[in-house]
């Protein structure tokens, strides 16, 4: 007989691994695809670029702890999170490719990004690469969050890009608190821990924040001339309308808060996520 070790796992359902799913990019002929807006377009393509190494960090760090779960309820959930930020990982490198191929390159500042990873976790113990990750994993779901509670899927923007992110959105909803149960689970919870995230998720958020701002730059630097009122356009749907960089900040800053609980809006979020799973 196999005995479960008890864990501390919050999350209230299976996690599912939908391998079959696949986006088809060849119907895009411009990196502009978000009305006609090249800051707003970039923004998702900046985000885009980064996804396969920001994913391959999480996925390093679990398969690190992964011998420390067997026996436990989150060795199926760290099983399952790997399997879906791995597809995560393959349909933006589809769509990576495909700005590429559009006559977008952003090799050398991703390469730069990869080498301060890297460095990262060559000086890092286990329990702070999974500090980064619980940190890096927020920062992800909130932004992710804020686009599938905010009007976003009204938004004017090429299908397919729209749909690999609404897609991406609903899972890293699903699996929001995997990377924070494992921590817990393996090093306990409390202020000392909170202030460890605090310190990962500044540095953390420095780094990709840093690297997507050069990237939109670059981007930028490689696309037709802004036209004017692009950038105020942006910013106002960055701020204000529907506030996607404000939602975000506000689930971020939530995030420290001792009463703070993933699963807390329980049934807002499973609306959120079988809303859009059916349009995804």
């Amino acid at each position: 007989m196999t005995t479960i070790l008890q864990s501390i796992r919050s999350t209230p359902f299976e996690l599912q691994v939908r391998k079959e799913t696949r986006f088809d990019f060849s119907s895009l002929n411009t990196a502009i695809h978000t009305e006609d807006n090249v800051y707003t377009s970039h923004f998702f393509n900046a985000l885009s670029l980064v996804a396969p190494l920001t994913e391959g960090m999480l996925i390093r760090a679990i398969r690190k702890a992964q011998p420390m779960l067997e026996g436990s309820e989150l060795a199926n959930d760290a099983k399952a999170f790997i399997g879906q930020e791995a597809i995560h990982t393959r349909e933006h490198r589809a769509f990576n490719k495909r700005l590429e191929e559009l006559g977008l390159d952003a090799k050398a500042t991703l390469e730069e990004m990869e080498q301060g990873i890297r460095e990262i976790e060559a000086t890092k113990s286990l329990q702070e690469h999974l500090a980064i990750v619980v940190t890096g994993e927020h920062i992800i779901y909130s932004f992710t969050r804020a686009l599938l509670a905010s009007s976003h899927h009204h938004l004017e923007q090429h299908d397919t890009v729209r749909a690999l992110f609404i897609w991406h959105a609903l899972e890293e909803m699903e699996h929001q608190s995997v990377c924070d149960d494992i921590y817990k689970h393996l090093y306990g919870k409390g202020a000392e821990h909170r202030l460890l995230y605090f310190r990962t998720l500044t540095s953390t958020g420095n780094l990709l924040g840093g690297i997507v701002v050069k990237l939109i730059r670059s981007l930028l630097a490689q696309s037709r001339e802004p036209k004017k009122g692009e950038l105020r356009e942006f910013i106002n749907w960055l701020v204000r309308t529907p506030g996607m960089g404000t939602i975000a900040t506000k689930e971020i800053i939530g995030f420290f808060s001792p009463r703070f609980n993933h699963w807390s809006r329980l049934e807002e979020d499973q609306k959120l996520i079988s809303i859009h799973l059916k349009s995804a």
